[in-house]
């Protein structure tokens, strides 16, 4: 309310009393300015202001218009004049944007206009300052003006966007009351004013993505989300064979020995080190085990975050005899999970379901409709778990969790249509009941990274749970796309940046296919 009502209407009846107070001042003080510069007082510019819209903001003149044999304007530090440099002191060269403020161009407070040739120059980071007025004064200028580096005023800029308030206003204005009378931060040390913002250098992240396989589109959209953040680095894949398709999409690619054989380890650290990761994605259950093991190990050489939770999550997730007793545990309804001694006995009814304790990708997974069935397939599924078979809608959750427990996003989806395990059609679905629910879980299990909940949503309207994978699912993709964008999310926690939940937005009801293509390696 404060934001898109009051503050404007302060802004506004504000500045008309000042306008009307300051009138006499105006008058005299406007002349003064004009012999001091030897012509017209007023330095009227085009400036961004909300959204980037630009409009023309009006100061007094501090600096003349000398330039050299060229025509060009000469530096700042030889055009300010001494009662320039009198008026930038008291700030009373910014007194006349309160024509601007008057007019609904600009805030009292806010983020400072710049010029409009900077635009093209902002990250999305930094380009964030555009989403409110640009101000008369602002959280930037009273902590440190011109004194602090672009980054920090940027920063700055930012965090006033994220918790503007009355509160913050009113202090930012009695701040800046004592920034003026202490005449602090008014240039940069060597220069006039401020150095010219050139644009941030673009950060450095190399992300490596494991087993990378058939996941091209992961691999894509992870360079997608790089490109559009403005960062620098590669995309790295690697995998055991040469003939998967992943590598041949990502920037460089490398050859791994099979999860758990004699120098997995080593060779792992040996990339990331070549490649200066800082981000290793595990894509398949049968890394996460090991990788949890050597999770400090392997970020204490090289430097690089794991996308993975702890050991006690990992451990929990991919045995499936334990991820049943943990929601049978804490109240998360799931299919019943037959002992060995009922099923010796024989107290179970058809149809049942068997798959390995520690499978993966529907390997082995199986639907048993008679006593036949059910000899047969214990005896060729290895580590077998048997549950009673449960039907409904399909339904797997893609969740985001910062590794600092925060849960930034919740998104499930319906599986229309399912090859081996995996999705070939989903359409987002934002059942409240299920996001809550899973919420309820996330916190119960503390996960981290992206993890993807799988269950039956039953005619009753409860969920079934069935399993949880701590990593990118094979759909994930789809959800990403809707608007749970994990891959950008992962490179702003690398870069040192937090992820703000409320922010955002899921495409409910989106529908989406998936489909192979081809490309020649050999």
């Amino acid at each position: 309310m404060y934001r898109h009502f009051f503050k404007p209407l302060f802004d506004f009846l504000l500045s008309f009393i000042a306008l009307i107070l300051l009138s006499p001042f105006f008058i005299l003080f406007t002349p003064i300015v004009a012999l001091a510069m030897k012509g017209n007082p007023f330095f009227v510019q085009k400036r961004p202001g909300k959204n980037g819209k630009i409009f023309r903001m009006i100061k007094y003149r501090t600096m003349t218009n000398a330039k050299d044999k060229d025509g060009v304007l000469l530096p700042d530090e030889k055009r300010l004049t001494s009662f320039g440099k009198l008026m930038r002191k008291f700030s009373l060269d910014e007194l006349p944007e309160i024509f601007n403020i008057f007019l609904g161009q600009m805030s009292i407070v806010g983020p400072r206009p710049l010029l409009v040739s900077y635009l093209p120059l902002y990250n999305d980071f930094q380009a964030r300052r555009h989403e409110v007025r640009p101000g008369l004064t602002g959280w930037a200028q009273v902590s440190g003006r011109n004194a602090i580096s672009w980054e920090q005023k940027f920063a700055k800029d930012v965090e006033y966007v994220d918790n503007m308030s009355f509160a913050f206003d009113v202090k930012i204005f009695f701040l800046t009351i004592a920034k003026v009378f202490k005449r602090e931060g008014i240039s940069q040390e060597g220069q006039a004013t401020m150095e010219v913002f050139t644009g941030t250098p673009k950060k450095e992240i190399n992300v490596l993505i494991l087993s990378a396989g058939r996941r091209v589109e992961l691999v894509k959209l992870f360079k997608e989300a790089r490109d559009r953040l403005g960062y620098g680095g590669k995309v790295v894949a690697v995998d055991l064979s040469d003939t998967a398709p992943a590598l041949y999409f990502a920037d460089e690619h490398y050859f791994l020995p099979r999860i758990g054989a004699d120098g997995y380890i080593d060779k792992l650290i040996e990339i990331c080190k070549t490649c200066k990761i800082n981000l290793i994605v595990p894509t398949i259950d049968t890394e996460l085990m090991l990788l949890a093991e050597e999770r400090e190990h392997i970020e204490r050489e090289t430097g690089a975050l794991i996308n993975i939770g702890s050991k006690e999550c990992v451990d929990i997730c991919c045995d499936k005899t334990l991820t049943a007793e943990f929601f049978a545990e804490n109240g998360f309804n799931a299919p019943y999970t037959y002992t060995e001694e009922e099923l010796n006995e024989g107290k179970y009814s058809f149809p049942l379901f068997i798959k390995p304790r520690d499978g993966s990708s529907s390997i082995n997974a199986f639907k048993v409709e008679n006593e036949q069935q059910l000899r047969f397939f214990l005896s060729y599924v290895k580590k077998p778990i048997v549950q009673e078979c449960v039907n409904g809608k399909e339904y797997t959750v893609d969740a985001f969790i910062d590794f600092e427990g925060n849960i930034i996003s919740v998104v499930p989806r319906i599986r229309l249509a399912v090859r081996s395990g995996e999705i070939l059609k989903g359409e987002i679905d934002m059942n409240e009941a299920i996001i809550s629910d899973v919420t309820k879980m996330i916190k119960k299990l503390r996960p981290s990274g992206h993890i993807t909940v799988q269950g039956f949503f039953g005619e009753d309207g409860i969920m079934r749970y069935i399993e949880i994978n701590p990593r990118f699912g094979g759909g994930a993709p789809m959800s990403i796309r809707a608007g749970a964008d994990t891959c950008e999310w992962l490179y702003r926690i690398v870069a040192g940046e937090k992820i703000d939940a409320s922010k955002v937005k899921i495409a409910d009801g989106a529908v989406y296919v998936r489909f192979d293509d081809s490309v020649r390696v050999k």
